[in-house]
């Protein structure tokens, strides 16, 4: 597949990744030999969020391919520029052999990454998830003979059996807020072009729905996001803990998040008021029928705003009590699980 964003420079993937240490410019584009259909076609969407996606061995593709939702990545911006040092020892039949290894990263892309520790050059993230998804909606949106440029026509998502059910693509800012929002629009602009993306319309105070959906987590740019006059591309994240019922919280302020969110979400504890015991013991055991009442209240509070939701933070092990409390979760109305193994989830009902 041909990129939008970057020429093809490359053609063995392997010696790619391998081998690029960001110094030349621009960044190559990173093949990749995956369709949507033979992606989602026989998979059916799963109300699952996609966490720290990019650890998996083909990030944003092992996501598609197990029907899920809401997809996560983490993401880096150098506004001056940076570069790592490494000692890398090899064995050799001479004995241990020393190299030194610099990897740059340049001011005008963003990286994708857990820690700038791990990050790699060629790991962009219009190498991991904008030029794939792009290339997707194009192939799921033809123009056809009898359109006449019919532009009420709805854009097509990627699923194949759910063509309606929009991807929720987050964006994890693990730098400077401000700088890594204006480092990121731009990127997005073909998606703007091509009418992909769902947007808060601010003059008509709603919602014009699209077949993605972008939202910031982390860092968030919150100023800037509400400084957008006229379409705002990017959501932020809610903070899913003031939507409790009968906590008297301020009608103005959860308004206020319903027209910047598409999604609130919150860490486990944070549902069971910061009680420790409480916390430990949901850790080693399912939740009580008073938790999950509790949990359910935020979750019914923020759906009467409009907003979905999703919990982070909670247990990874054992898997007999993570499943415990994803099924509470799922039970209580939450519309994305937070989930790390796909493939156990994707099976978990």
């Amino acid at each position: 597949m041909i990129s939008v964003f970057r020429p093809v420079q490359y053609t063995s993937c392997k010696d790619l990744i391998s081998n690029y240490d960001g110094s030349t410019s621009p960044t190559p584009y990173l093949p990749f030999n995956y369709t949507v259909e033979g992606l989602t076609r026989d998979v059916y969407v799963k109300p699952l969020h996609s966490h720290n996606d990019y650890w998996r061995a083909h990030p944003l593709f092992d996501a598609l391919s197990n029907g899920v939702q809401s997809i996560e990545s983490d993401i880096w911006h150098f506004p001056t520029g940076f570069s790592n040092e490494r000692t890398v020892t090899d064995t050799t039949s001479n004995g241990l052999v020393n190299t030194t290894v610099t990897k740059y990263f340049r001011n005008n892309e963003v990286y994708v990454g857990h820690s700038d520790i791990y990050l790699e050059p060629i790991n962009t993230l219009n190498n991991l998830y904008l030029n794939p998804l792009y290339q997707f909606l194009e192939f799921t949106n033809p123009k056809f003979s009898n359109d006449n440029e019919d532009t009420t026509r709805s854009k097509n998502g990627v699923f194949y059996n759910s063509p309606e059910t929009p991807v929720y693509l987050w964006f994890d800012f693990k730098t400077s807020p401000n700088d890594t929002y204006l480092a990121l629009k731009p990127l997005l602009q073909p998606f703007i072009d091509a009418n992909y993306l769902t947007y808060y319309d601010v003059q008509q105070d709603k919602v014009i729905e699209g077949p993605l959906i972008l939202t910031i987590t982390g860092n968030l740019p919150v100023e800037l996001v509400q400084e957008e006059q006229d379409k705002r591309y990017f959501f932020l994240d809610g903070p899913l803990q003031l939507f409790k019922a009968s906590t008297g919280s301020n009608d103005a302020e959860l308004t206020k998040w319903s027209k910047l969110s598409r999604v609130v979400s919150c860490d486990a504890s944070s549902l069971l008021n910061g009680d420790m015991q409480a916390i430990i013991k949901a850790s080693r055991s399912p939740f009580t029928s008073d938790q999950e009442t509790l949990i359910q209240s935020f979750f019914d509070t923020a759906h009467s705003y409009g907003l979905k939701t999703r919990i982070w933070g909670d247990v990874t092990w054992p898997p007999s009590i993570r499943d415990s409390h994803l099924k509470s979760y799922y039970e209580a109305g939450t519309d994305f699980l937070n989930v790390d193994d796909l493939k156990s989830a994707s099976n978990l009902f």
